[in-house]
């Protein structure tokens, strides 16, 4: 998605909070709520000034939102501990990551199941089932850390549940570490790691504290939409689908609840 085209959908969000967040003050009550924009629900309760707002906007929204990215050969959903949409999630955070800072400046990549929201459709990929799929305005960031710290990192990951990763295969048996390599090798807890993320998670999100134990931070200023958009780029580019693979990248033997 270009600048352009940003500011379009930021334009629409931003006029629709300062116009309802007006009322809200002649009214004198501040009430935080989320706004629908896609639902016939929303625009039919809206008032006259917002559903003017919305009818000005949403035809070259909606244009957008439909133009055709990439395709994919089957239905591509998220689901613990590997699926096709979070493995695609997690190579295009390693890939993209390495294009911006360097092929050997980065070893693996970490995201999230919690900020996948949805799936990608077989067939067509449209910007709209991206954005759906990846909603948040999260951003790419590179964390260093120290080899033993990731070992905490991902004892942490055996003892509650594994997040979406790339550039690491992990074997775990009744919640502990049968096997651990990171970018083709075994893990060196003397070495430094440089690990692509996403900043909700550095700052703890869905618990995820250890990250905070790092020995340097780099904000690249991509969201995680951006990633997977040049991502899928380039397999559009060459014509090629979307990849919807899993490789046993997690594997987890006699889990356990706890």
């Amino acid at each position: 998605m270009d600048a352009i085209q940003k500011r379009l959908i930021n334009i629409v969000v931003l006029v629709l909070f300062l116009t309802t967040g007006s009322v809200a003050l002649q009214a004198q009550a501040i009430k935080a709520r989320r706004v629908l924009m896609d639902t016939t629900e929303y625009q039919s309760k809206a008032s006259v000034a917002v559903r003017n707002i919305i009818n000005t906007y949403s035809p070259e929204l909606n244009k957008q939102m439909n133009r055709v990215v990439g395709y994919t050969t089957s239905e591509m959903r998220s689901y613990y501990p590997e699926s096709p949409l979070s493995n695609l999630a997690g190579d295009a955070l390693l890939a993209i990551a390495r294009r911006h800072y360097g092929l050997d400046k980065v070893d693996f990549a970490i995201t999230n199941f919690g900020g996948i929201r949805s799936s990608f459709p077989k067939g067509d990929l449209t910007l709209y089932y991206v954005y759906s799929s990846f909603p948040f305005e999260n951003s790419l960031v590179l964390v260093s850390m120290k080899g033993n710290r990731v070992r905490e990192l991902f004892e942490f990951f055996a003892a509650r549940r594994v997040e979406v990763l790339s550039g690491v295969s992990l074997e775990i048996n009744d919640h502990k570490i049968s096997k651990l390599i990171i970018n083709g090798e075994p893990l060196d807890e003397n070495r430094i790691y440089n690990i692509a993320t996403i900043d909700f998670l550095l700052q703890g999100g869905d618990r995820m504290t250890l990250l905070k134990n790092n020995l340097g931070i780099d904000y690249s200023g991509l969201t995680l939409c951006d990633v997977i958009l040049q991502y899928i780029s380039v397999f559009t580019k060459n014509g090629e689908p979307i990849p919807a693979r899993t490789d046993n990248r997690v594997v987890i033997n006699n889990p356990k609840e706890r």
